[in-house]
């Protein structure tokens, strides 16, 4: 009887026809994950989340049925995916895998000849002689699964007695938070368009215009420039608080623009706020409050620094003016960062936090998002984006404008 490796279709994929990234791109990566996983004493790193499997290899899953896509990368030996067939075909074309094994992945009509794909796994680990090793995996923060279900997960344990499991989340983390210059220039791309998009709307908004048009013309913008990557558009990008309306836009409506489209599965994240009609002297001096807090970051954004004193610096500035902020930035009701990390997912490491002693360190990309209220609400909640360089930063973000919120009192002309 064939054993599962024998009833899979195992090849080397290092050629890909439509590369996703460059191979010396990925050939860094894996050495760099080499060089942490020797320096923390594991034999390997198993990839079970999306994100991280198009990190190491350069393709990720392609629809949500539920079936085993496992990336290992051992500490020596080749780099391995074991995937259902059309995810395998994937790699073969855009990614890279010095042994990448297909299987038929339809578990709902198992045949004969279809290997099982945690059988599979088990004798994949004993081949790469990691039975018995120290396998790093992702157990911690946004580490969130899709490559084996819980009941895989608890019978690929129960074959593998012996073998240790532990968590490698900081490992990942401090490969994914510094961005090579290839990510840094794939991000550039996606938010000079992502700011190109919503400058239009910004421009375009005003009484008696309708709130869909404005997205289906950012929309077809991003579509037309190939920055987005899917028509399953699932990122925030019009009104995160509410979803954008098919309505007329009247006075005292307003727009949050958040979020955006996506390139190479890296998202883009920058926020602007339009009124329509007048706020009144009171809204604009609490929209005004945010961008001076905005700047005041800015003048500190550099690599030494921490996530918890920018978050410190952003609301001392606000409180010169308006002292019950710090009430506010500590209350679960509001929003307690002034920003995050940026990459792959839309809110990574580090947070900008009360206390976080995390640094800021070049290469990242981080979002700035300081928040001011008014009424009760937001009245303006500007996010900019930047690449900490080595002595300051670069305002991916720039071509967005002025951080006040947008007040739009009449229709623009040609609309």
């Amino acid at each position: 009887m064939p054993t599962e490796l024998k009833k899979a279709i195992q090849k080397e994929a290092l050629k890909p026809a439509y590369p996703y990234m460059p191979k010396e791109e990925w050939s860094a990566r894996i050495a760099k994950a080499r060089e942490l996983m020797s320096a923390s004493g594991l034999d390997a790193l198993m990839i079970l989340n999306n994100q991280d499997r198009l990190y190491f290899f350069g393709a990720s899953k392609t629809y949500r049925n539920v079936y085993a896509d496992i990336g290992i990368v051992p500490l020596k030996g080749p780099t391995t995916a074991v995937l259902e067939s059309g995810d395998a075909l994937i790699v073969e074309t855009e990614g890279y895998a010095e042994w990448c094994l297909g299987y038929r992945g339809d578990t709902q009509a198992p045949t004969a000849t279809a290997p099982d794909p945690v059988a599979l796994l088990v004798e994949v680990m004993h081949e790469l002689d990691l039975a018995g090793k120290t396998i790093g995996m992702e157990f911690g923060e946004f580490m969130w699964w899709d490559g084996l279900t819980m009941n895989e997960w608890e019978r690929f344990k129960a074959a593998m007695p012996g073998t240790r499991f532990v968590d490698a989340t900081a490992l990942i983390w401090e490969m994914r938070m510094i961005k090579s210059e290839w990510e840094q220039g794939v991000m550039r791309y996606l938010h000079h368009l992502t700011a190109k998009g919503y400058a239009k709307m910004v421009h375009d908004a005003g009484p008696g215009v309708n709130e869909k048009k404005l997205f289906y013309e950012a929309l077809k913008l991003w579509i037309d420039e190939g920055i987005v990557d899917s028509a399953n558009y699932t990122l925030s990008c019009l009104n995160a608080i509410q979803p954008f309306r098919d309505r007329v836009l009247k006075d005292g409506d307003w727009i949050m623009l958040d979020g955006g489209p996506s390139y190479k599965g890296y998202c883009s994240d920058m926020q602007r706020f339009i009124r329509i009609g007048d706020p009144g002297p009171a809204g604009m001096r609490a929209s005004a409050l945010a961008s001076e807090s905005m700047m005041a970051v800015e003048e500190i954004l550099k690599p030494g620094i921490t996530a918890g004193q920018i978050w410190e610096v952003a609301y001392a500035k606000m409180a010169e003016r308006e002292p019950e902020i710090w009430r506010k930035a500590r209350s679960r009701r509001m929003v307690g960062w002034v920003g995050h990390g940026e990459g792959l997912n839309i809110h990574e490491p580090p947070y900008f936090v009360e206390g976080s002693t995390a640094k800021i360190r070049a290469g990242m990309v981080v979002a700035v998002e300081v928040p001011s209220y008014h009424d009760g609400t937001f009245a303006n909640m500007p996010e900019d984006t930047y690449i900490i360089t080595a002595t300051g930063y670069e305002k991916l973000s720039a071509d967005l404008g002025p951080t006040d919120t947008s007040v739009r009192t009449q229709k623009p002309a040609r609309m």
